[in-house]
């Protein structure tokens, strides 16, 4: 009897584990489909954006951090490691110049819209991260609140310099390496390894953007804190706010101080406090009001956790120091940038705030009486005053950026291809891509440079001459009425008009050794007796195209395998011509781009399918619940 007695014990607790098991795979699984659904339609709602104001040609600071500092020096042989160390304005950008670099090295072309595309996953993959390290602090049950909440938050476009900037990944990069940091020097024992490493991820921050430096002093006031407030008595806190505040000291010194840019800083404190109240009241109100109620989550759960102060492995002192690290990101926004401070590029700094704010009033909703219908108020206040932002300054502002965008590669294109610095000088402004058109003319003409530009506007593509020359295929043989381009062309309309019969083969010389060529064609190339072909080693293959562009320019595509390469030409057929444009070739990644691009809509219709699948799941579950209940 006995031994049935614990027979049937031992089936029970088999059966509770696996039970345990088989709900802690479910969790994982849903936790899983959450994380995905937020990840694809962000990303999805990002590429669009890309795809519909985003520019191939590269702007402003890239001319100079990317082009003429680095990309030149890269490929003259003259960068040096200390190069990337170097300040850019009164940042030292170390993270973003090693990404350039890896991009550079992987796509041989520079290319901006790849690099947007690379950004918009970095922040993706950034809102992930701190989702699952907040969701630590509230429970696993507010997982679904938190990513909507950041959705919601982040899919608006208030930020669009970040998204269209192709060399704003530091903003990314300071997020990412400040909140690494105070989750390893704060939940983990000072001068512990992991601790350790939340310093490595401090220095890091501060070589993203000059303002990572404060996420060091966000660490020296949690030790201190737990120290002098008894929360815990170790010495070893006292060595980690030593350690912490020397290395804040001296990246403060190495801080860059521009004389140039001293316009931009807070002139006196009225100045800096009306800087500082437009910040904290963003995107609510620039007023005090505004500032107050933005940032009350925050204010009650500061007065809450020095009221209960709770013990030190709880994850809510993680949650402070954000809350203090925020604080130190708009003081420094405010001080450093006072006369442009809501500017599009720093409001994703400003809306991670927004977000501890967010956990803030979860903790609060837990204690507080009416907590939940406060939360619901602040929500919405929230949300519509993004809405009303968004509609109101973004829209114009991005309507803006299409027009100077589409001035910017017609003017740029046209001084590369001709020479005349009249496509450059007296421009309106934004209508040159930099704000120095002799500046800009001189980076161009650099051999380097003109070697990597993006398709739209250079070429990396050597057209070496004849290998077949013909009479009949002449410069710019094409059709009168047919729109000239910038590029040399080659064509079989010649003074015999259509009637000339005959075959040329034209040699390349490609810097990138597989690829995408896509080939500028006008004419009839499909109409019988008609080829292009394109000739790599002993192998002859026809290029792609889908109609005949007639007497306007359409593209061909055919797959580059090799560096060399020629376009074979055949006109037999005397009622009809062709014609083409200097080829240009893009990388496999900057193929991947376009279709990514092309296809936004992709990710997005993943991603709220798997929310309706785990909608359906949850309410399926619920049901079988009840049923077994009753």
């Amino acid at each position: 009897m006995q031994a049935l007695k614990n027979k049937t014990e031992k089936e029970t607790i088999i059966l509770g584990r696996e039970h345990q098991a088989g709900l802690s795979m479910a969790y994982l699984n849903n936790t899983v489909l959450k994380y995905a659904a937020f990840a694809f339609i962000l990303f999805g709602v990002k590429l669009c954006l890309i795809g519909t104001f985003g520019s191939s040609v590269p702007f402003w600071d890239q001319w100079d951090a990317e082009a003429d500092y680095l990309y030149k020096p890269l490929l003259n042989g003259t960068l040096k490691f200390s190069d990337l160390f170097a300040p850019h304005n009164e940042h030292r950008i170390f993270t973003t110049r090693i990404l350039a670099l890896l991009v550079l090295a992987i796509n041989k072309i520079w290319s901006p819209m790849l690099q947007m595309v690379i950004n918009a996953g970095l922040h993706v993959g950034l809102l992930l991260f701190a989702n699952a390290l907040l969701v630590r602090v509230t429970n696993r049950s507010y997982l679904a609140a938190l990513l909507s909440f950041s959705l919601v938050l982040f899919a608006i476009p208030y930020a669009w310099e970040n998204t269209l900037g192709a060399f704003q990944s530091q903003f990314y990069f300071v997020l990412f390496f400040s909140i690494s940091s105070l989750w390893l020097t704060v939940t983990r024992d000072p001068l512990s390894p992991m601790w350790w490493l939340g310093v490595a991820c401090s220095l890091l921050a501060f070589l993203s953007l000059a303002s990572g430096v404060f996420v060091m002093a966000a660490s020296v006031c949690m030790h201190l804190l737990f120290y002098f407030f008894k929360v815990n008595r170790s010495r070893k806190h006292l060595f980690g706010a030593a350690i912490l505040t020397t290395l804040f000291i001296l990246g403060t010194i190495l801080t860059p101080v521009l004389e140039h840019h001293a316009f931009l800083k807070a002139t006196s404190l009225t100045h800096f406090f009306s800087a500082l109240i437009a910040v904290l009241g963003w995107p609510v109100g620039t007023n005090i009001i505004g500032a107050i109620v933005r940032n009350l989550p925050a204010l009650l759960f500061v007065v809450l956790m020095f009221k209960r102060t709770p013990q030190f492995k709880s994850k809510h002192w993680f949650l402070l120091a954000l809350v203090v690290w925020s604080i130190g990101q708009c003081v420094s926004i405010a001080y450093g940038r006072a006369g442009a401070s809501i500017a599009s590029k720093y409001t994703d700094l400003f809306a991670i705030t927004i977000l501890v704010n967010f956990v803030c009033l979860i903790e609060l909703s837990k204690t507080i009486r009416f907590g939940k219908a406060a939360s619901a108020l602040w929500v919405l206040i929230v949300f519509i005053s993004l809405g009303w932002y968004g509609g109101k300054t973004v829209k114009a502002e991005l309507t803006a950026k299409g027009h100077t965008n589409r001035q910017q590669e017609i003017n740029t294109r046209n001084y590369f291809a001709t020479g005349s610095f009249e496509h450059l000088s007296n421009k309106p402004h934004l209508e040159i891509p930099y704000p120095n058109a002799e500046r800009l003319a001189s980076i161009l003409s650099s051999p380097e440079i003109r070697e990597i530009l993006p398709p739209s506007i250079g070429n990396t593509i050597k057209f070496k001459g004849f290998s077949k020359p013909s009479k009949e295929f002449v410069l710019d043989g094409y059709y009168i009425t047919t729109p000239g381009i910038a590029d040399t062309v080659i064509g079989s309309y010649n003074s015999k008009g259509d009637g000339g019969i005959g075959q040329a083969e034209l040699a390349f010389e490609s810097r990138v050794g597989k690829g995408e060529v896509m080939i500028p064609v006008a004419g009839y190339p499909l109409n019988s007796g008609m080829k292009i072909e394109i000739v790599q080693g002993n192998k002859k293959e026809p290029v792609r195209i889908d109609t005949n562009p007639k007497e306007t320019w359409g593209i061909a595509y055919a797959k580059l395998t090799d560096n060399n390469f020629s376009l074979l030409l055949t006109d037999s057929s005397a009622t009809t011509w062709l014609a083409i444009g200097t080829p240009s070739v893009s990388s496999k990644l900057d193929g991947l781009t376009i279709k990514l691009l092309s296809h936004y809509f992709l990710p997005i219709i993943i991603g709220l399918s798997l929310v309706v699948y785990l909608f359906l799941k949850n309410e399926l579950s619920s049901d079988r619940e009840k049923s077994l209940t009753t």
